[in-house]
């Protein structure tokens, strides 16, 4: 089991700067578990967040504050560490999504309602939000939201078009999140290439109409929130297996982290190779005399609105799995997905179904899995060193 760790993102300063008060008995008041509070706060964030391709970029931004005022409070001598979490992550919840504020505002009430009263509460309300106050300000002009980038390739064979405009096609450019590395990857195989056959045959042996209800299980299943899928069960996991609030609080850091950088590099790739996706080329005349289009086919799942390769299911389900792996070795998790639930005795197995799932529901071919894998398991490696 990996052991706790500085994060790398530097607000010392601001930190040292916060108005702390006059020192009493106990840095944290009363029986409050710190590190429950870190978990009730990642569920609000999951309950605030909206679901997008940059989902990630603000559980990033949470996961990192309350990392750091975690780390704080537990250095200071008086400094309530469940305030710290909370304000922190309640802090940058409010910057983002201001529309959630009532709700907020509510929680964070009913979190320091469970901390007694006085200089440790003020103080940990401190840390917290100069935790918050430091992220923020590291983040802002980053390029989220940079309206003049616009996926505009011609149509071509290979090419990815679509009516809808690409989602979120500024994620690639963002600045990169502290610690993670880029990842080399050999782009989509060439239409007409033996590899590319060989996955546009399998693809196309999955026709939502003649599917095996078990593959078109599995695909369904995983066709969900999966920021939500893997962090709710890892918050179960955690509940029944806890870790001490520095443990808990970094590895949420270390999964966003590693989760947004490598969705970002995954995404720049989508942007720039704008690869079509298997629906487009098994009913698209290809000019390889070796292939034949089949008009009617289909998918088990609905086609989202971003190219193929590389997949962005596949990068965060790797970082995911590894950053687990690299905190806490192969636990075991359980899955609630769409149609019910699924318990895996090793992430390893998880991952296939997953990678899976994508193939069998016709969104991707194996290609963009195997590279989306690559560099999910990579940047979650990278930040874990």
């Amino acid at each position: 089991m990996r052991t706790h760790r500085p994060g790398r993102i530097l607000v010392a300063a601001l930190l040292a700067s916060a108005p702390l008060g006059v020192a009493s008995a106990s840095p944290s008041a009363g029986a409050v578990d710190p590190s429950d509070f870190a978990l009730l706060w990642q569920e609000t964030a999951l309950s605030t967040v909206p679901f997008s391709p940059v989902t990630s970029v603000y559980l990033a931004f949470t996961s990192t504050a309350v990392n750091k005022a975690a780390t704080q409070s537990l250095r200071h001598p008086n400094a309530s560490e469940a305030a710290a979490v909370a304000t922190a992550a309640h802090d940058v919840l409010v910057t983002y999504f201001p529309g959630s504020t009532t709700s907020l505002d509510a929680a964070l009430a009913n979190s320091l309602a469970g901390v007694s009263d006085g200089p440790a509460e003020e103080n940990g309300v401190a840390v917290g939000a100069a935790a918050a106050a430091a992220v923020v300000a590291d983040r802002a002009e980053d390029g989220r939201g940079d309206a003049s980038i616009v996926y505009d390739k011609a149509p071509g064979i290979g090419i990815w078009q679509d009516a809808r405009p690409m989602a979120t096609p500024w994620y690639g450019f963002v600045d990169r999140f502290v610690g993670g590395r880029p990842v080399r990857v050999d782009g989509p195989d060439p239409v007409g290439s033996p590899a590319y056959r060989a996955d546009l045959a399998e693809v196309q042996a999955l026709d939502a109409a003649g599917i095996d209800a078990d593959k078109a299980a599995l695909a369904t299943f995983f066709n969900v929130n999966a920021f939500a899928l893997y962090r709710r069960a890892l918050i179960g996991h955690l509940r029944s297996s806890p870790l001490g609030l520095a443990d808990t609080t970094a590895l949420f850091a270390d999964l966003d982290r590693s989760t947004a950088e490598a969705v970002r590099q995954t995404w720049r790739h989508k942007f720039t190779s704008g690869f079509w996706r298997p629906v487009a080329a098994i009913t698209s005349d290809d000019g390889d005399p070796l292939t034949t289009p089949r008009a009617a086919w289909t998918s088990v799942l609905p086609l989202p609105p971003y190219p193929d390769y590389p997949s962005g299911h596949g990068t965060l389900t790797a970082a995911f799995a590894e950053t687990v792996r690299c905190h806490l070795g192969d636990v075991p998790l359980t899955l609630h997905g769409a149609g019910g639930s699924r318990s895996y005795t090793s992430l390893a197995a998880m991952e296939t179904d997953a990678l899976l799932s994508r193939i069998w529901g016709g969104l991707h071919f194996r290609d963009a899995m195997d590279d989306a894998y690559l560099i999910g398991h990579e940047v979650a490696a990278g930040l874990c060193d």
